[in-house]
């Protein structure tokens, strides 16, 4: 099994020392309870299989989110699943289900038919329906796709996962791309496209108690003046560290909403954040340098 419990010490040391330094002038009762988010946590890198099924699905609902009943989510996990030379998991102390997932889906239409398969055609539809509202992009995204050879980078973990273990999983699939096309297995990929999650602050909507209708009840938050202020631009934040980096070298990107905008989300109600999603294009060729930029930034 190839990468069967594969990690560096040095990162595994890096996560720790950030997390003991921040617990340095913390009660012995609070340094117990550090101590025990930290200890005997080991991820381990394994190759997509049969049995990471129903975790790659949960993960890639992560990926689209609100729009999942958009995709067939059971066809692209069972599409990287089929192609283990491509791509890792993350698993956690021997753990059966997948944290997190690197891949690349290819958008490449078939070499006889000239056609996509229909998980396929539906991300490609849904990426230059909302590239839509931007000309200059979509007309640049809707080239690429026809005339370059492009892949769908899946980059997924769950929220609890530290993203240093992004850098390892990109070396990975760096490393086996080039192996891929050497043995013919994949692909000589030219672009990548990258979903990345995103949010902007905005006023929690709290139920009002005293009112009956709990629809209504949102509804009256829902006027109230945005945190970020009426007449300034909300700022776009993003979920993973690690997106700052592919939009240092990305050749662009664009933002986009949900098709299905569901304004009474639990995040919106307790938290006050409203997602969203921006698109990263970036050339295969720059991926060493993402892979370098990355291990400056998270290690």
């Amino acid at each position: 099994m190839k990468r069967k419990h594969e990690k560096r010490e040095d990162e595994e040391e890096e996560v720790d020392g950030n997390e003991s330094d921040g617990s340095s002038d913390t009660s012995d009762s609070n340094s117990d309870d550090s101590k025990e988010e930290i200890i005997d946590v080991d991820f381990d890198f394994f190759d997509p299989k049969e049995i990471d099924f129903h975790g790659l699905k949960t993960l890639l609902k992560q990926t689209v989110s609100n729009d999942h009943e958009l995709f067939n989510l059971s066809a692209l996990a069972d599409r990287i699943i089929a192609q283990p030379h491509l791509g890792s998991v993350v698993k956690v102390d021997n753990s059966d289900d997948p944290y997190a997932v690197m891949t690349i889906i290819s958008i490449i239409p078939d070499a006889q038919t000239k056609k996509l398969p229909q998980e396929i055609a539906t991300i490609k539809d849904y990426i230059l329906q909302k590239s839509s509202k931007s000309s200059k992009y979509h007309d640049r995204l809707e080239s690429l796709l026809s005339s370059k050879k492009c892949g769908l980078l899946i980059n997924e973990r769950l929220i609890n996962l530290p993203p240093q273990i992004v850098v390892p999983m990109l070396k990975m699939l760096d490393a086996e791309l080039v192996e891929s096309v050497t043995q013919k297995k994949s692909a000589n990929f030219e672009y990548f496209l990258v979903i990345s999650k995103t949010y902007t602050e905005c006023d929690p909507l709290i139920l009002d108690e005293d009112d009956g209708n709990s629809s209504n009840a949102l509804k009256k938050r829902k006027t109230k003046k945005s945190v970020n202020g009426a007449a300034g631009k909300q700022v776009i934040l993003n979920f993973q560290v690690e997106d700052e980096i592919f939009e240092k070298f990305d050749e662009f990107h664009f933002d986009y909403k949900f098709s299905n905008q569901n304004d009474q989300s639990e995040l919106m109600q307790t938290a006050g954040i409203k997602t969203s999603r921006r698109l990263y294009v970036i050339e295969r060729s720059k991926l060493p340098q993402i892979q370098q930029a990355m291990d400056q930034l998270l290690n």
